[in-house]
C-alpha cells in the first residue's frame, strides 16, 4: 500500500509540473485556422505598440497584394477579412504580418528577441496539421483548439542578421506552417513567441525494393525518390516581423 501511495504522489506531482508548463489560453486562443483561396494554414495574433496584427507564412498570401483578403475560422464559421500585408525587409524571411482593423483576441502573448533564447531549451509549435483540430465544449459554445507539438531548440543561424533562422528538433506536419514557436523564459510562467514556423527540412530518400530495405547501399528503384521528414523544423525569428511592422507604422501618413 505504501508503494502505491508513493507512486501516486509522484504521478500527481508530475502532472502538476506539466500543468505549470502547459500551453494554455495565453497562446491557444490566439492561433487560428485560415484559408486563402484553396490553401489552408495557421496564423496567430501579436500585439506591437498596442496594435494587433495577424502573422502567417508568406506562401499563403498572394505576392504583391496590398489589401489582402483571407478567411479565418472564428466562432464556428468562416469569416472574411482584409488587411494590409506587411513583409520584412529581407525577402529571405518567408513570413508576413497583416494589419487588423479589429482585434481577434485579447492582447497577445509577448514576443521575444533571439538573445532571450537558449540552445537545447524546450519549445512548442502550434497549429492545425492537415486541417485537423480539437474542440472543447465550454457549455455556451464549442471552441476550436489547435494542436500542440514540442521539441528543443537545436540551433540558431544568425549569419544573416536580417533573416535569423531557428531550427527545432521536432516533427512538423503540413498545416503547421504560419503557426507560432513559443517557449517559457527561465523562471517565468508566461510563454513568449520566439518565431513563426515556415516548414521543415526534408531529405530525398530513395525508393527501394522490400528485399533491399536492410541494405544501406541499395540504389533507388528506377530513379524514384520520396521526400522524408528530417525532423528539423524551420522557423524565422519573430523580431523581423516586429521590425517590419514598426517601420511600416513610421512610414504611414
Amino acid at each position: 500500500m505504501r508503494k502505491i501511495l508513493v507512486t501516486l504522489v509522484l504521478v500527481l506531482s508530475g502532472v502538476s509540473a506539466v500543468r505549470g508548463q502547459r500551453i494554455g489560453d495565453e497562446v491557444s486562443t490566439r492561433v487560428f485556422r485560415i484559408r486563402i483561396g484553396q490553401e489552408f494554414g495557421t496564423a496567430f495574433t501579436i500585439d506591437v505598440d498596442s496594435q494587433q496584427y495577424l502573422v502567417t507564412v508568406d506562401h499563403l498570401v498572394p505576392t504583391g497584394c496590398a489589401e489582402c483578403a483571407l478567411d479565418i475560422w472564428l466562432d464556428n464559421a468562416w469569416i472574411s477579412l482584409t488587411g494590409r500585408a506587411i513583409r520584412p525587409r529581407s525577402r529571405d524571411v518567408a513570413a508576413v504580418a497583416i494589419s487588423l482593423t479589429e482585434r481577434l483576441s485579447p492582447e497577445s502573448t509577448a514576443w521575444s528577441t533571439v538573445d532571450e533564447l537558449d540552445i537545447a531549451q524546450q519549445v512548442y509549435f502550434i497549429g492545425f496539421p492537415f486541417g485537423l483540430r480539437t474542440a472543447e465544449n465550454t457549455g455556451a459554445q464549442i471552441s476550436e483548439i489547435p494542436f500542440v507539438k514540442a521539441g528543443i531548440l537545436s540551433a540558431i543561424d544568425s549569419r544573416n542578421p536580417r533573416a535569423v533562422i531557428l531550427y527545432v528538433d521536432g516533427h512538423n506536419n503540413p498545416g503547421f506552417s504560419g503557426g507560432p514557436v513559443v517557449f517559457y523564459p527561465q523562471g517565468e510562467a508566461t510563454p513568449r513567441i520566439a518565431g513563426v514556423l515556415i516548414g521543415y527540412r526534408w531529405d530525398a530518400l530513395p525508393v527501394v525494393k522490400r528485399e533491399e530495405l536492410r541494405d544501406p547501399g541499395a540504389e533507388s528503384y528506377k530513379g524514384l525518390y520520396t521526400r522524408g521528414n528530417s525532423g528539423i523544423v524551420v522557423a524565422f525569428s519573430i523580431e523581423h516581423l516586429v521590425e517590419a511592422i514598426r517601420e511600416s507604422a513610421r512610414d504611414s501618413p
